[in-house]
This record gives structure tokens, sequence and C-alpha cells, in this order.
């Protein structure tokens, strides 16, 4: 009997009470959410409803994680409505439907697209973007002219699908792209170019809803920059590596960025994996887990990711005195855990953070998680580096009998004279990080 209601409770009529289908995460600048003139205010960890139409304006951008695991991620001066979510979790089977009006925006597939891609679909002023288990990205222009671009494999998203691309229609033409790092412009009168390698200032473009690094980035080692003032939203220039796999970034503060990851517990109790479910019987405690705990969990790889996450890594000391400016930074982390080989790190894995002050400029700061085995650590599971004068911490954390379902991470910088760090929770998704 619930299976069969399930998907009915997402297509019910305005007048009923408006069905939750997801969170909202990495809030920032004024987002806002609702259907004509009744609106609200969203921040990291508010509740995402059937048919809200999120706008964020000039400084706002946001993450939307819905319940099968797709996530959008929405940059500034932007408009998306979830036109249409049926989802049932027993299946994985629903329609995911968005609208995109103005602005960018960047996708990963989940469950409903990986149990059926034709079930998941993006309108943009000109047509349709039909979507084969991936990750994309698309800008609206003022015209309605629209560049989407292929960004990352599809053989590693959230829906598990084999073989991704993106199907642009316009009803009067069409194109497909199967290769990452390949675009398409879609003229507002429903023209389609012949598929192109994106420039890098196209795929700048595109991520610019990101504030931090990508999949991918932050190689080796610690780094610091003397580059003037900074200013301005620390590292909003800096754009997501391409073939990223953008799954959840962090909230404005340590605070937001707890909602985020109890907003993704939430989801995750909503579409739990079998590996969860298996762990939750083992009675895994919520709090910092064991090695013990984490090995409960048998098969299947995963990793963390948070991506420029606002205010969560700061310059404590600058030129051995205070800092001049008390700007907030950010923080970016992600790493591969892969349970059935027992290991963790590697491939992309790596934590940064970023700070500008008056007194010392830009401050970038790195570390690389290298590959190790976890089969035979005992006592808690933490996680420990050092790379010249950065040093990270990450505790791997139970939530809701899930081994290992989020990971905190900590990142020191210190030079003797300029002192910084930070610390993000992250929650965890299938697959590893896409290269």
């Amino acid at each position: 009997m619930i299976r069969l209601l399930l998907p009915l409770v997402f297509a019910l009529p305005a007048t009923a009470q408006t069905p939750r289908i997801g969170a909202a995460g990495a809030v920032s600048g004024n987002v806002s959410a609702g259907a004509g003139s009744s609106r609200r205010a969203l921040k990291s960890g508010s509740e995402v409803f059937h048919k809200d139409s999120v706008t964020t304006d000039a400084k706002g951008r946001l993450q939307v994680m819905l319940l099968d695991q797709t996530v959008f991620t929405v940059g500034p001066d932007s408009n998306i409505v979830l036109d249409e979510f049926i989802y049932d979790p027993f299946t994985d089977t629903g329609k995911v439907t968005a609208q995109v009006t103005k602005g960018v925006f960047r996708f990963v597939t989940g469950k409903v697209a990986g149990k059926k891609p034709a079930d998941m679909k993006i309108k943009i002023p000109a047509g349709t973007i039909g979507i084969r288990g991936t990750f994309g990205a698309g800008s609206v222009g003022a015209n309605g002219d629209t560049l989407v671009g292929l960004l990352g494999p599809g053989s590693d998203n959230n829906g598990d699908e084999r073989v991704g691309g993106l199907d642009i229609d316009t009803g009067s033409d069409s194109q497909s792209l199967d290769e990452p790092g390949t675009g398409v412009t879609v003229k507002s009168d429903g023209d389609v170019s012949e598929p192109f390698t994106l420039t890098p200032e196209q795929t700048a473009a595109l991520n610019a809803g990101d504030s931090g690094e990508g999949s991918g980035g932050g190689s080796g080692g610690a780094s610091s920059s003397s580059g003037g003032t900074g200013g301005g939203d620390d590292g909003d220039e800096s754009a997501s590596a391409s073939a990223g796999q953008d799954t959840a970034r962090a909230a404005e503060s340590s605070a937001e960025t707890g909602d985020l990851g109890d907003a993704s517990s939430d989801l995750g109790e909503d579409s739990n994996t079998a590996a969860q479910a298996a762990a939750g019987a083992a009675g895994i405690l919520d709090g910092i887990a064991t090695w013990n705990d984490v090995r409960t969990v048998q098969s299947g790889q995963a990793h963390y990711y948070l991506s420029g996450a606002a205010g969560s890594w700061n310059l404590t000391t600058c030129n051995s005195g205070s800092c001049a400016n008390n700007s907030e930074g950010s923080m970016s982390f992600q790493m591969n855990i892969d349970f059935g080989a027992r290991t963790y790190g590697g491939l992309g894995s790596f934590i940064s953070g970023s700070d500008s002050d008056t007194t010392v400029g830009s401050v970038s700061a790195s570390t690389t998680i290298d590959v190790a085995s976890f089969a035979a650590l005992d006592g808690s599971a933490r996680i420990t580096d050092v790379e010249g004068v950065c040093s990270a911490v990450i505790d791997l954390i139970n939530v809701g009998g899930s081994a290992a379902h989020q990971a905190s991470a900590t990142l020191n910088y210190n030079t003797g004279s300029t002192v910084g760090s930070g610390t993000v929770v992250a929650p965890r998704f299938d697959g590893l990080i896409p290269q």
C-alpha cells in the first residue's frame, strides 16, 4: 500500500498541503522560494517543496538536494522552478522536471534518472535537456540564449548510470552531447549549434554558482600568495574543476554546515542504501565512528564532498598580529572511501581553504589525502595528514545508525607568523570522485 501511495504524494493539487521534496544547502546571499507572491527566505537546511520557484540575487547561490539524490546548484541572478517531483524510494522510479528561466545552474543526476533517464528533464527557454545519468550545467542569458555543457562523465553519478550524456531538443532542432567538456548553444529561436569543445571561459561561466574548488582540485602541498587586499566574495572567481561531481556544497557558517548535514541525514533516511541499512542493523551508535563501525559497510564506493563553504576557513593571525578586516574565507573538502577495498583517499581527495586580509593579502592552503588502507586500523575513525605548513584532521561520523555517513574535516595553516583554520562537515554520496 505504501508503494502505491508514495508516488501520488508529490502530485497533490495546490490546495492540499505542499509536499517536501528536498533540502537546501550552501545558501549565501539572498535566496527565496515559493509560488507567486507567497515567498519565504531560504537558508542552509531549509526544506524545499513541490512547485517551489527558487530565486537568487546578485550574490545569491545555493544547492538543492532532492529526495532521490538529484542535486541542483543554482548561481547568482538565477531562477529555477521545481516543476515535478515524483519518487518511490522502494523502486527508485519517478519523475524529475525543473525549469530554468535565467542564470546559471548545474545538476547531478540521482536515482530517478539512474533507473530511467527519460524520467528527468530540464526545461530551458527554447527547449528541453534530456539527461542520461551525468553531471552537466547551463547558463541562460537575458535574451533566452542558453549555453549547455556536459561537464562530467556519466559513470560515477549518484544514479549509478553507466553511460551519460545530454540530449537537447527544441522541437525544431536537436543535438546530443556525449563527451565531457563539450557544449552547445541553444538560441532563443530554437536553433541548436553543433557540439563544440568548451573554452576555459565557458567552463568558468558554467561554474559561476560555485565559490570554491571542485573535484580533482588541490594538487599537493600548501601555498600562500600575497595578492593585495583581496576582498569581494571569497573565492568566487575560482571555478570548480569541470569534471567534478557537485553533490553538496557547504553552508554559510559552521552552524549552517551542521544544518546541511542534518538535512542530508534526513534525506538519507528517505532514500537509504542497503549498505547503510546493514550498518544500522549492526547497532551503530551516532557520533564519531570507529574503524570497526566503518568495516560493517562491506561493499560499495562513495565520497564525501563540500565545496566553497563560505565563512568556514578564516585567518586568525596575520604577520604575528591581528588580522585587519576580519574577513570570512571558504573551505572545500572531498575524499573517496572504498568500503569493499577498505581504503580511503586518493584520486582527487583533498582539503583546501582560502582567505584574504589587507595585512597579508590572499592566502590559500591545501593538502592532498593519499590512498591508504583502513583494513587493520583500530580505535576512532580519524585520519591525520601533515604537508608543509598545513595539517588536516578528518573524523568519520555515524548518523542515524549509518556508519561513516558524514565526515568532519579540519584544515590548519601555520607559518609561524600567519595562522588560519576551519572545519566543515561533509555528507557522503555514492560513487568515487569523478576524474
